[in-house]
């Protein structure tokens, strides 16, 4: 029985979810209308869009995991198992003890691919976890325990057909979010899994000499070939934070801290190399609270959480509802930003749980095909401001359109990575023509200001 009264059956056959999963490279290929920042906004009139983006990362949920149910969106209550029988999906507490792994080879194992690279989706029975029961990964969480989500996804936008745009865990996946791709320039070599040795940061650029981290070669079909391990300092070029940096378009990394898996700025060499871009990111984290009260909110802001507000399996970190509507409501008590922010939420990676939407794979210039390593399961994303569409968005896409939204409203070139290969958002909002009164999300017994009378959570992140 579904958590929440439905609003339509969305239980798809499995030939369809085949169709709208292969839909993806067709739908999100660069077009006139979505790939030019200069052809699409003049299709809106500037001063309509946005000022400020907040992109607040959260961590390892797939959406029939968090979302599970929730009325209109995309979500199924099984799954196959190895022997194509059916697991019904049982609940957990946000909080759960359990970790399934995230690691390439848990994306494969899971995925179980055909040799075209078409995932049959009964794999997750297999999936390697520790100290876990069996049928860990086909579990959801406790919608009691995400009471904000929900609020925020019945309040403004859901997109619930958001793909991973690795198949990885943490580290190259925070990277993606940046750069729509995880490997230095002039290679064919992607960084695909968290540095070694395991527990023992910082996992960096500040990392000790002996740490190294697996790439994946992308000119081999999928699964790929792991190997050719580096230093954990790569050097995608350019990045976002670049290209913002070039139009003199400020922007802030706040993070729990720096040396982490996800801090993604301190893992790419050019950036950390840049006394002004290290200056730009931000410990602690709740620092985005007192900027926005301080109106010295930047056009462009990732948010990483501490371990406890992450929503990361494993630890009891269950702090994630309650952070991220504390921003939310930051935003909307301050009149100098709700008209004019737009904030996103995503979460990092599917986090090994069970999801029945089958992913593609995208375009690869370097011609491993199907590509090893693009694109992962679905993670939820939030889409929240005054302009945005209270809707369900069923656009197939992966999280790299965040990228495309920001190039877009600021005027920035194309990266041409992922970002490229999927739309830009805007069909999420209304700009300049649908206006939400801010309506405060209930946090009980705490408020943003709560985030900034606690000392600094500086324990550190799980490394997966």
């Amino acid at each position: 029985m579904s958590p929440y009264v439905k609003a339509s059956g969305l239980l798809f056959s499995t030939a369809l979810l085949v169709a709208s999963s292969a839909a993806l490279a067709t739908v999100n290929k660069p077009s006139a209308t979505t790939s030019s920042p200069l052809s699409r906004v003049r299709m809106i009139r500037r001063n309509t869009l946005p000022q400020h983006v907040i992109v607040v990362v959260q961590e390892n949920r797939s959406v029939d995991n968090l979302f599970q149910g929730f009325p209109g969106a995309d979500t199924q209550n099984y799954g196959l198992n190895s022997k194509n029988q059916k697991v019904p999906l049982t609940q957990i507490a946000l909080g759960a003890s359990y970790d399934p792994s995230h690691a390439h080879g848990a994306f494969v194992t899971e995925c179980n691919a055909n040799l075209s690279g078409v995932c049959a989706m009964n794999g997750f029975d297999k999936e390697p976890c520790q100290n876990c029961p069996a049928n860990t990964a086909y579990t959801y969480v406790n919608p009691n325990d995400i009471t904000q989500y929900t609020m925020l996804a019945s309040q403004y936008g859901l997109a619930d057909h958001v793909l991973q745009p690795n198949e990885g865990p943490s580290q190259p996946g925070h990277v993606y979010l940046i750069a729509g791709q995880s490997g230095t320039i002039g290679t064919h070599w992607y960084m695909s899994e968290n540095p070694l040795p395991r527990h023992s940061p910082p996992d960096d650029c500040l990392a000790q000499p002996n740490h190294t981290v697996l790439q994946i070669d992308m000119t081999t079909p999928y699964p790929g070939v792991e190997g050719n391990a580096v230093f954990p300092c790569i050097d995608p070029t350019p990045t976002i934070l670049d290209e913002l940096d070039q139009k003199h378009i400020e922007w802030r990394y706040y993070t729990s801290g720096l040396g982490s898996i996800w801090t993604a700025p301190y893992a790419v060499k050019h950036l950390y190399d840049n006394a002004a871009d290290r200056a730009r990111v931000i410990v602690p984290e709740t620092n985005i609270i007192s900027d926005i009260k301080k109106n010295a909110l930047q056009p462009v802001s990732y948010v990483i959480p501490s371990g406890h507000n992450s929503d990361h399996p494993g630890k009891d970190n269950n702090g994630g509802p309650a952070w991220v509507a504390s921003i939310v409501n930051a935003v909307g008590a301050n009149s100098n930003y709700w008209p004019n922010t737009v904030i996103f939420v995503v979460w990092d990676d599917w986090g090994g749980w069970y999801d029945h939407y089958v992913p593609s794979h995208p375009s690869n210039p370097f011609g491993g095909t199907p590509d090893p390593y693009e694109y992962g399961f679905r993670v939820p994303l939030l889409a929240i401001g005054m302009t945005a569409k209270n809707a369900v968005d069923h656009t197939p896409r992966s999280s790299a359109a965040i990228l495309h939204f920001i190039e877009d409203v600021f005027g920035l070139a194309s990266l041409g990575t992922l970002d490229a290969q999927s739309d830009d958002l805007f069909g999420m909002f209304n700009f300049g023509s649908q206006y939400h009164a801010f309506k405060r999300i209930p946090t009980p017994g705490i408020t943003p200001d709560t985030y900034l009378r606690r000392a600094p959570d500086t324990t550190p992140v799980d490394d997966d």
